[in-house]
């Protein structure tokens, strides 16, 4: 007995979905830890390359530590949220 070729395509992609659903999840996570690494690496870089040449104390450190690392919060938050959306999207499944 042969089915419509609807109804079986339904189905296929039903069954497919929470796998695609998942690796889509963890190809997003795999960018974040990726991009975030490199935020966070070169937001202390800077710090630390601000402290060497101007010869910061305590306080000039803190004031960096101010400066940068919302900024760094930022970048990683905004990652997160268009790596997500990118994978998560219909059009971009293949």
């Amino acid at each position: 007995m042969s089915y419509p070729a609807s109804n079986t395509s339904s189905q296929d992609s039903a069954r497919q979905a929470p796998t695609t659903k998942f690796i889509a999840f963890m190809t997003a996570i795999g960018a974040i830890v990726l991009i975030g690494s490199e935020i966070w690496l070169t937001a202390l870089a800077a710090i630390w390359a601000a402290d060497g040449f101007f010869g910061l104390g305590l306080g000039g450190d803190l004031v960096m530590f101010a400066l940068v690392i919302p900024l760094a919060i930022w970048a990683t938050w905004m990652t997160v949220k268009l790596a997500i959306a990118a994978e998560m999207d219909p059009e971009n499944a293949d």
